[in-house]
């Protein structure tokens, strides 16, 4: 996404709120979970060679970036919790997709973690 896009973006979030204190937290909770699944599965490209891991990092810091535009003060701790909660269940859906033994659990756990990343993906301008 163009740093244009985001930026405008995060401006859209932030006006539609009357002040910074009525962020509303499921808002709050979805970006900073987006931004540990998305932080997950870039690690998880990296490891794997995969070229699309520019394109996840990529993402993360628009989640990072909308994170920041939509975060009360007093909500920074529950964020961050949320964001790392997001990341450590993101990659053992990729570690079990990727290094089960057993293919069933591993497309199960392939499809799981599909469909979170597109949850998120599909609220980005250029999805």
């Amino acid at each position: 996404m163009s740093r244009i896009k985001t930026l405008s973006f995060a401006g859209i979030i932030t006006a539609s709120m009357a002040t910074p204190t009525l962020a509303s937290p499921d808002l709050v909770q979805t970006f900073a979970g987006c931004a540990g699944r998305m932080s997950a599965q870039m690690e998880h490209a990296w490891l794997v060679n995969d070229p699309a891991a520019p394109d996840y990092e990529g993402q993360r810091l628009t989640f990072l970036t909308l994170l920041d535009a939509t975060l009360a003060q007093g909500q920074e701790r529950d964020a961050l919790h949320h964001r790392i909660e997001s990341k450590l269940a993101h990659a053992s859906l990729l570690t079990i997709a990727t290094f089960s033994d057993r293919p069933d659990r591993a497309k199960q756990a392939r499809m799981r973690a599909k469909w979170h990343l597109m949850s998120c993906t599909e609220m980005l301008l250029d999805s």
